[in-house]
């Protein structure tokens, strides 16, 4: 595998990982207006990103035994970042539309949870196993590419996490910040398009 091609997963995985975590963060600031930051908000997103992340390790595992490439990649990757861009058009609308709906806080704060971070995860969760895929293709080390996918997306949830709670929230409103992490993962897409293009011709 060229050393570009490494920089380049290595890169995504990086970035994955700090989107994630800045991700959730910023959605306890969403939902905090309507139902404040309580346990039960942490524990409803917590528990939805947890979930979509299962659902997407296990969709991108079988994605990766049939086809792992850049090109699988880059087509998973503009899903979430899309979604996480066009936040700010959509967020607010359903959290006021499911607040009015008057339920149980539990109930409503799982639900918006839900309805507005589930299939993003499942989207970036499956990127992972791609990675692992693409990494392990000429090596055949399965174990060491796992490791290294996992440890660089994990380096990168710590930045993200220290980065968004300590400056970025305090730098820029709400809406911003998730333009910023859109751009991030269409950054991600980008880095796929123009590798595939550099490959293609030599």
């Amino acid at each position: 595998m060229p050393v570009a091609n490494k920089k380049i997963l290595y890169t995504i995985a990086f970035l994955m990982g700090f989107t994630l975590m800045s991700y959730e963060i910023l959605g306890v600031r969403v939902l905090s207006p309507y139902y404040g930051s309580s346990i039960y908000v942490w524990g409803a997103i917590i528990s939805i990103f947890l979930a979509g992340l299962a659902v997407g390790y296990e969709y991108g595992g079988k994605i990766a035994d049939k086809t792992a490439d850049l090109n699988i990649l880059r087509r998973i990757i503009i899903s979430p970042a899309l979604l996480i861009t066009t936040f700010p058009v959509y967020g607010q609308r359903l959290c006021k539309s499911i607040y009015e709906l008057e339920l149980d806080s539990r109930v409503s704060v799982l639900l918006l949870s839900a309805i507005l971070f589930f299939i993003p995860c499942v989207f970036m969760g499956a990127i992972i196993p791609i990675l692992v895929k693409i990494r392990a293709a000429d090596s055949q080390k399965i174990g060491s590419a796992a490791g290294d996918v996992y440890a660089t997306s994990t380096a990168g949830s710590i930045a993200g996490t220290l980065f968004t709670s300590f400056f970025l929230i305090s730098w820029l409103s709400i809406p911003k910040c998730f333009l910023l992490l859109g751009l991030i993962l269409i950054a991600c897409w980008l880095l796929c398009v123009i590798f595939q293009l550099k490959s293609s011709k030599k």
